[in-house]
């Protein structure tokens, strides 16, 4: 009787291990994210970055272990500030100048390679990333022009960029709703590097060209991300 109970107990974990290492399927996961600064970013920086992120991943030989790419994109801030566009010269020789808003716009992107450690594929799925790449800091500006009927961009500039590197790890869950469709919850610790990015306090316009006079922020850029989205598996 003995005997039997042993097989039965390693037939039921060579069962249940056969089940959580095969029928591994990629998955693609996009959500809400917002952004929480901290150290040196966080005395540099007041506010929450928000945005949204996506990570796309598949399994290694249908193990547990995974490999992948993300991508998150947070905006930092923007302004809209009414300016006054040279269009030309008419007939008399007159200049002629039409009012417009000027956009500004400041996001932090980051693009990650990533490895995931995802033990169980079940109805809910506990998983942890590594994560390790690179962050871009931008502010871009553009000219809106609105007449009669019409909406025009006009003067599309980079006012700054820079870049830094992005490691970190993340932990998740996922709940299944439906046969491939979960709902996928994450936190994410990254450590960033060093960059510059644009104090949106120190904007100023120069009403002759519509040109940007501002300052920059040189800090480390480590911060928490909270992530509510959904995850397919295909």
């Amino acid at each position: 009787m003995k005997k039997i109970y042993t097989i039965l107990i390693v037939s039921f974990i060579a069962l249940a291990g056969h089940a959580q290492w095969n029928e591994r399927n990629p998955s693609l996961a996009i959500g809400l994210q917002v952004a929480e600064p901290r150290g040196q970013f966080d005395q540099n920086y007041d506010g929450y970055p928000t945005g949204v992120a996506a990570n796309f991943t598949g399994p290694i030989r249908n193990s547990p272990f995974e490999v992948g790419v993300g991508f998150a994109w947070n905006s930092m801030g923007n302004l809209r500030e009414d300016v006054s566009v040279f269009i030309g010269q008419d007939k008399a020789g007159d200049d002629v100048y039409e009012q417009g808003e000027m956009r500004i716009t400041s996001n932090n992107y980051r693009y990650h390679m990533v490895g995931r450690f995802k033990p169980f594929k079940g109805p809910i799925q506990i998983y942890g990333d590594v994560m390790a790449g690179v962050e871009r800091f931008t502010t871009s500006t553009d000219i809106e022009l609105t007449g009669s009927g019409y909406t025009e961009v006009i003067e599309e500039n980079t006012a700054h960029r820079d870049f830094g590197w992005s490691v970190g790890w993340a932990v998740g869950t996922r709940i299944r709703v439906a046969r491939s469709f979960f709902i996928d919850a994450r936190f994410e610790n990254l450590n960033g590097g060093t960059a510059t990015f644009v104090d949106q306090e120190s904007i100023l316009i120069n009403p002759d060209d519509n040109t940007l006079d501002f300052q920059t922020k040189e800090t480390r850029t480590n911060k928490f991300t909270y992530q509510l989205g959904i995850a397919l598996e295909f």
